[in-house]
């Protein structure tokens, strides 16, 4: 990803500006090159003359001088208190963070603005759930599905198998999971999305939430909550692109494909498996479901079995299916 666009930070404390200068420039998926500014005259001389993409502006200078602002101004504040009041302003390009945590979590909190105007610019949301009976070709279908969206605009990828490896493959190093997540969200449906970026990762353009560590928390959560819950992640969070692994650790998992606009289900390489699905979709017909059933893509999904956990998102796009699965997305106008 390029980095063509300028982030001037400005903060008297020096250590502090150079430390958040660094993890920018260190991360390439962040398409901003940063520069510090400690004084405020050298501050002005460089606004009058450059154009600066992003300011992070600590909250004394901006209290001192409000009018001085970029297309996106982020504000460093001292307090989480401060900084919930400048993000519930109206009418104002200003995105407040507390500048007390882990540099990693200030620029999630950001890009996590950006998405969601890059959202609101495409359109709506698009949800694509994917189920199968055979749980390893499903999660793997998840992810190719989600490597392609990811390619286009901002993606999630959550996984409701239980027992998943989806961390492993996507070598996750966040402490929280699909368990805070969702207890979270028990908690406050109105505003868990406040503390939900704790529990995102981050991997190759892909945001991903890592797996329960409890499988009851998936199993006690109903479809409708399902629903719910994405909806909200996608609505204030900005994605375009939500993918879900339907694991059958959920209590009726095929209603969660109510909840979505597209459906994917692996095909059965044997004929037990193809009769599970040609009993699934008999039982989706009884139950009235039949327009997800008539638009259910199948996919084939050859999993090779040398291939390590670790590797898997890197052989993905080298896949036999990858390349037809591409064209199928395209094809359905996701």
């Amino acid at each position: 990803m390029g980095k063509n666009n300028i982030c001037v930070i400005y903060d008297s404390d020096e250590s502090y500006a150079k430390r958040l200068m660094s993890v920018i420039n260190d991360d390439n998926d962040i398409p901003y090159n940063a520069q510090v500014f400690t004084k405020e005259n050298d501050l002005d001389r460089y606004l009058k003359e450059k154009k600066a993409d992003m300011l992070m502006i600590s909250e004394e200078a901006y209290e001192y001088d409000s009018d001085r602002v970029g297309s996106k101004t982020v504000v460093l504040c001292e307090e989480d208190e401060d900084a919930d009041e400048i993000n519930t302003r109206k009418g104002e390009d200003l995105v407040g963070v507390c500048k007390y945590q882990p540099s990693y979590q200030i620029l999630q909190s950001v890009m996590k603005y950006e998405k969601k105007e890059k959202a609101l610019r495409s359109g709506r949301l698009k949800v694509i759930g994917v189920y199968g009976f055979n749980s390893g070709k499903r999660i793997v279908l998840s992810l190719a599905i989600a490597r392609i969206l990811s390619e286009r605009a901002a993606a999630l990828f959550v996984s409701f198998e239980s027992f998943s490896c989806v961390a492993n493959i996507l070598k996750c190093d966040n402490n929280e999971n699909l368990s805070d997540a969702l207890y979270t969200f028990r908690q406050n449906h109105n505003q868990f999305h406040k503390n939900i970026a704790n529990s995102i990762s981050h991997y190759d353009r892909l945001d991903y939430i890592p797996e329960a560590d409890c499988a009851e928390d998936v199993s006690d959560i109903k479809s409708q909550e399902i629903g719910t819950f994405i909806q909200a992640i996608g609505r204030e969070l900005g994605y375009s692109y939500i993918v879900i692994d339907i694991g059958d650790c959920i209590r009726m998992p095929w209603a969660v494909l109510e909840c979505c606009d597209e459906y994917y289900i692996t095909c059965g390489e044997n004929s037990i498996e193809n009769s599970r699905i040609r009993n699934f979709e008999k039982y989706m017909i009884e139950q009235g479901m039949d327009n997800i059933s008539e638009k259910l893509n199948k996919v084939s999904v050859n999993v090779q079995p040398d291939i390590p956990v670790e590797d898997i998102w890197g052989k993905l796009p080298f896949s036999e299916y990858y390349e037809d699965l591409q064209r199928m997305i395209n094809a359905g106008g996701i």
